[in-house]
């Protein structure tokens, strides 16, 4: 059974799927993607959709095997300038009402699960969260090589040398130059 729901209404009681599974198809509407935007820090989301296949496994609660796809507005963390970044990541994880016991020892394999306590579960919920794990941590625009390469060279034209980027910041900033000893701002009250 496929059905495809709103984002906003994306909550299943996992007691109802059918015994053959079910697949669940969302796609999030221009406020759920200003919604998911805001929450995340992003300047936007331009898409998001996601798939989910679940399939009850006595013993194992409710496996879930997953598709995220999204188009977001990023920052490039060099530049500060806008650009596109494309998720599109598979996942699987299980949907379980309780916290799994641990076997004790290191050879239990890790499952990634989601706990569930009143047996409903938000797909949205776990669409965005697996989008927050999935984006680049630092993401870099086209023309990051640029601005790093510039700047390195005013560093090195302040007096830091090759390899010292950062040493052209403190005039940049307004801050006085700082001895390379490391005489001025120590403590001299012995």
């Amino acid at each position: 059974m496929t059905r495809a729901l709103h984002w906003a209404d994306a909550r299943i009681d996992i007691a109802t799927l059918p015994t053959g599974g079910a697949t669940v198809r969302l796609s999030a509407g221009a406020e759920d993607r200003r919604a998911i935007a805001g929450r995340l820090q992003l300047p936007s989301v331009e898409a998001c959709a996601a798939t989910f296949a679940l399939r009850a496994e006595p013993g194992r609660g409710v496996l879930v095997d997953g598709r995220l796809r999204a188009r977001l507005i990023r920052r490039c963390v060099v530049s500060g300038d806008t650009m596109e970044e494309i998720v599109d990541r598979a996942f699987a994880t299980a949907i379980v009402k309780e916290e799994p016991a641990t076997a004790g020892d290191d050879t239990a394999e890790e499952t990634d699960y989601e706990v569930a306590p009143d047996g409903r579960v938000d797909l949205a919920e776990l669409a965005v969260q697996f989008l927050a794990v999935s984006m680049a941590a630092y993401p870099r625009g086209p023309g990051a090589d640029a601005v790093l390469a510039a700047f390195e060279a005013q560093g090195e034209a302040a007096g830091g040398g090759r390899g010292k980027p950062f040493a052209g910041l403190g005039a940049r900033l307004g801050m006085p130059a700082v001895e390379p000893d490391g005489a001025e701002g120590e403590d001299t009250d012995g």
